[in-house]
């Protein structure tokens, strides 16, 4: 089954419940089939496990996959986040539109993490909540010795697990909501100034399962994967892990980026954005010293992609989250790796509202009320003009067994989260010229201006620059903070006792964008027969080297991985 057929059918469903347009084996089904349809040039390989056991694959993409690991490489991972299982789905489509670009494989390997946390993408569908972005690691939430036994369920067989509404609720649940004026499907917290009083209690759809007098406390799962890498973990969270990286998951996407010293440049679809929005770059760690998102030297690169982005997908909303503890941030903040994170989508203008048939009123009809929550009133509007009302399930009475009469209802899971099928290959699309270009635009370290000649008998004079003549930099800002990334070595092979005048070897920490350059010269003895080899490693691009002879002749020069 291909992807374009997975997305129709779901597009099919209309105003129905939409599914994953792609299952974690569906996903793994269709990067087999690109393995299989472009042999040499894509491999699936495992790089570990979930908690649960299930197998996190990397689907590899270059020109010759026996030597992928001699390019510089572009990282991409989707399935953090079980709210988005669409980015499984856009991950492998972005695989199978880097295929058909041939001369960009020659240059760049893409790796591509389809689905990096299968515990949560297992469970996510209709019955998804806020715990789907977890692995299934038992965790006692509550407490009472117990793990796993009183989470969220769908109650009243609608097939989603929403909201539960009290009204009038007794003295020892007060109440803490109230219908939103403007939309009664809406909930709000009182304002005493417009004297709004609370009439109702929230609770998530379940029931007490343990008797302690709490509903759905204790969930299914688990560590989130993407709040469990070092930078900025959270300490004392039960949701983000006993110890940073303590999840075989994020223990493997972290083992496999270490062992690939060539990765240039990441993008992550999950929770934190980092496109549609540059990060602020003043805040700092206690120390003054580390950024908490993004470091000042790196802000125009972020913008310039930013503004790319947006043209790409049109993203012009997001929703807030604190990236504290995620992939993305552990990248750049600790590796030294320009990532750029993306939710992949964000909320819809709704259409107009149309218009009631009749006379043309004489009156200036009165200002419509203004709902707290903006957003959410925004989000209700879509579902209700564009999307067939199928993101929003309208309040419906229910008998509960311990809280009485109460309604369910509420938005959707992933409605607000995921885009739906009918925008998965517009993005895909967006994501695969994201990644091309970054792969376009990555650092090119060349040996450029080489000259020699002879000032004295014996005597040489060598010059040349080593020129970064691609767009990134070769070590973001804060890559040069933490010292992660790879300097650009430059040595001569003359002995110690031969020269005259330079450094033999020299470390460059770093080049920025655009043609920034270094200007070497040195005086070297050369004896009869003795050759001098000037040699530029930089561990991502591999290494160029050209020989001198004693006469000032230069070889060529040549690069070798």
């Amino acid at each position: 089954m291909s992807l374009t057929i997975l997305i129709s059918l779901a597009v099919a469903l209309g105003g129905e419940p939409v599914p994953p347009a792609v299952t974690p084996t569906e996903a793994l089904a269709l990067a087999r089939m690109l393995v299989a349809d472009n042999p040499g040039r894509a491999s699936l390989t495992p790089i570990g496990a979930s908690f649960s056991g299930i197998p996190i694959d990397v689907l590899t993409i270059s020109e010759n996959i026996l030597t992928h690991a001699q390019k510089p490489a572009v990282l991409l991972v989707a399935g953090l986040d079980g709210l988005r299982p669409s980015s499984v789905a856009v991950s492998v489509r972005v695989a199978q539109e880097l295929l058909t670009n041939h001369e960009l494989l020659r240059s760049t390997t893409f790796y591509i993490v389809p689905c990096a946390n299968p515990d949560a993408y297992s469970r996510v569908g209709a019955l998804c909540t806020v715990d789907a972005s977890r692995n299934l690691r038992p965790i006692d939430e509550d407490r009472d010795g117990r793990v796993n036994e009183d989470h969220p369920q769908d109650i009243n067989g609608d097939g989603a697990i929403t909201m539960m509404r009290r009204l009038a609720p007794p003295a020892e649940d007060p109440p803490t909501h109230l219908p939103d004026p403007a939309d009664p499907r809406l909930m709000r917290t009182p304002d005493a100034t417009k004297d709004l009083r609370a009439t109702h209690t929230l609770w998530i759809e379940g029931l007490d399962s343990d008797q302690d007098g709490l509903i759905a406390e204790d969930a299914i799962g688990g560590v989130e994967i993407d709040r469990n890498f070092p930078h900025r973990w959270e300490e004392f969270d039960r949701a983000v892990g006993a110890t940073q990286l303590s999840e075989p998951e994020s223990q493997s996407i972290a083992a496999f980026v270490l062992d690939h010293p060539r990765i240039i440049a990441g993008v992550v679809i999950g929770r934190w954005e980092s496109l549609a929005r540059t990060p602020d770059a003043q805040p700092r760690d206690i120390t003054g010293k580390t950024p908490l998102a993004l470091d000042g030297g790196d802000r125009a690169v972020w913008e310039a992609l930013g503004t790319r982005w947006k043209e790409l997908a049109g993203q012009a909303r997001f929703q807030e989250c604190d990236p504290s503890g995620s992939l993305a941030l552990w990248l750049y903040a600790h590796r030294g790796i320009p990532t750029f994170a993306t939710q992949l989508w964000g909320r819809p203008d709704p259409s107009p509202a149309p218009q009631p048939p009749g006379e043309v009123a004489t009156t200036a009809p009165a200002p419509p009320l203004t709902a707290a929550n903006t957003d959410d009133a925004a989000w209700l509007q879509w579902s209700d003009r564009d999307q067939g009302h199928r993101g929003f399930i309208e309040w419906t009475p229910f008998q509960h067994p311990t809280l009485g009469p109460v309604e369910i209802g509420g938005f959707r899971s992933q409605f607000r989260s995921d885009p739906p099928p009918s925008e998965l290959p517009r993005l895909a699309t967006a994501l695969t010229t994201l990644c091309s270009e970054l792969a376009s635009k990555q650092p090119r370290v060349a040996l450029r201006n080489v000259s020699a000649r002879a000032i004295a008998p014996g005597v040489l004079e060598l010059q040349c620059e080593v020129v970064n003549e691609g767009w990134l930099p070769t070590a973001s800002a804060m890559g040069r903070i933490n010292k992660q990334q790879p300097p650009i070595l430059v040595r001569l092979s003359t002995p110690k006792d031969h020269l005259l005048s330079g450094q033999r070897v020299t470390l460059i920490e770093g080049l920025g964008g655009a043609g920034d350059r270094k200007h070497f010269r040195w005086i070297v003895r050369t004896p009869a027969r003795e050759q001098t080899t000037l040699e530029v490693v930089w561990i991502p691009a591999g290494t160029q080297r050209i020989t001198v002879s004693p006469d000032a002749s230069l070889s060529m020069i040549t690069v070798t991985p």
